[in-house]
């Protein structure tokens, strides 16, 4: 018996099911990515602008999203829903089509378990928000373990890690920063802790979310916050996405482009706020 003879044609076999297998997979890496943000919004870097057809998704990360995407060569679609939802959906790589891709996210452990993270797109100061009416003169804060003698908001789902503050302390009742910025003002609170570009930023929508009654400091002695694009682990192409998504990233950094599509919205600052 002649053992080749027989085993060529499981070699062209295997060779065909090999070469099927790369093409599908090449196909799979160029299919449109989903992505989602959340829909209580995150101004100026995602806000919604009425226009004359309609209301419109924009915002610098917005934009900024849509020039990564073109560069890759790659279409995606992005989704405005509740931001817990829009977490789980990428986690596990679900939905219909599954997410793969959530944005505007600050780091934490938690979430470097759960998601691959991009380079550092943009960064703002983290900062404390106060009522001038309970605080004229601002809060007697000098470093970041003085904030453990007042209450604090914050919003349900957000990441308070880099604050150190306690559970006991901090109230996460409210589901966006609209509503935590009510409470603030109608003294449920003593501070807010935020990205101190957001809140300022909502001048860009029709509901700004403060006023002259609110004022902000940078707490100088917390590193800037960094935001990422966040890949689920569970996507079949999830490491293809990340070196594509860094790699354009840097590009458009080297370029410029990053930095004057932010400054569109944050002209003092950019990415660097």
């Amino acid at each position: 018996m002649n053992i080749s003879q027989h085993l060529k044609p499981l070699y062209f076999l295997t060779l065909m099911y090999t070469l099927l297998i790369n093409s599908a997979w090449a196909g799979t890496n160029q299919a449109s990515v989903t992505i989602c943000d959340d829909e209580n919004l995150w101004p100026p870097y995602t806000f919604i602008k009425q226009t004359n057809e309609g209301p419109k998704v924009t915002g610098a990360m917005v934009e900024l999203v849509d020039a990564i995407f073109q560069q890759m060569d790659i279409e995606y679609s992005l989704t405005l829903s509740p931001w817990k939802r829009c977490l789980y959906q990428v986690e596990n790589y679900s939905g219909t089509p599954p997410y793969e891709i959530f944005i505007n996210g600050s780091f934490s452990e938690e979430r470097a378990e759960k998601f691959l993270i991009s380079d550092r797109v943009y960064s703002s100061g983290a900062a404390y928000f106060y009522s001038n009416k309970i605080f004229p003169k601002g809060p007697e804060i000098q470093t970041l373990s003085d904030l453990k003698d007042y209450s604090i908001c914050g919003v349900h789902g957000f990441n308070y890690e880099m604050f150190q503050v306690t559970q006991h302390q901090l109230s996460v009742s409210a589901g966006d920063l609209h509503a935590a910025f009510r409470l603030l003002k109608n003294n449920r609170c003593e501070l807010l802790l935020n990205a101190y570009s957001v809140p300022f930023g909502s001048k860009f929508t029709d509901k700004p979310m403060i006023d002259d009654s609110i004022s902000a400091k940078i707490i100088e002695e917390l590193p800037h916050q960094q935001f990422h694009l966040f890949v689920s682990r569970q996507s079949p192409r999830a490491s293809y996405l990340l070196n594509k998504i860094n790699d354009t990233i840097q590009a458009l950094k080297q370029t410029g482009q990053a930095d004057q599509i932010f400054r569109q919205y944050l002209p003092d600052c950019g990415t660097d706020c």
